[in-house]
């Protein structure tokens, strides 16, 4: 696990893991709370479940990015992966100063490889979190 890791972990995957983990978490915990705030409050426990449940469901999603990482070929819903149409960017051409505001790699730019090193950091830095909360929530 640590070789392919290694390959695929590059300076550039930094920026999309964070913008990666930072949408997925609060997303999960936004439903969490959600259900905790509509649901009858005769369902004890909701936000610890909840927050267990998303802890083991991004486990499982980091598992299908290792599993498609290591090469193997899954079913096509397990090797899709959310890609949102990227607008067009408008660039002129001039000096060499126009060139340093250039923006950073985006997700989509990136290998397959790095992609799954990047799904699969994001998904365990996920779970991480959830699993912890659940087990600190009364």
């Amino acid at each position: 696990m640590k070789n392919k890791l290694k390959e695929n972990f590059t300076r550039v995957i930094i920026r999309p893991t964070i913008y990666m983990t930072l949408t997925r978490f609060p997303v999960a915990l936004l439903i969490v709370l959600l259900a905790d705030f509509f649901l009858p409050t005769s369902l004890t426990r909701i936000k610890t479940n909840g927050c267990a449940f998303f802890g083991v469901l991004f486990l499982l999603m980091a598992w299908v990015a290792w599993l498609r990482m290591d090469g193997m070929h899954l079913p096509k819903p397990m090797m899709m992966r959310l890609n949102l149409r990227k607008k067009p960017m408008i660039s002129s051409y001039g000096d060499m100063i126009d060139h340093i505001d250039e923006r950073p790699e985006a997700f989509e730019d990136l290998q397959e490889g790095e992609k799954d090193a990047c799904c699969l950091i994001a998904d365990l830095i996920c779970a991480a979190a959830m699993i912890i909360i659940s087990l600190y929530i009364v």
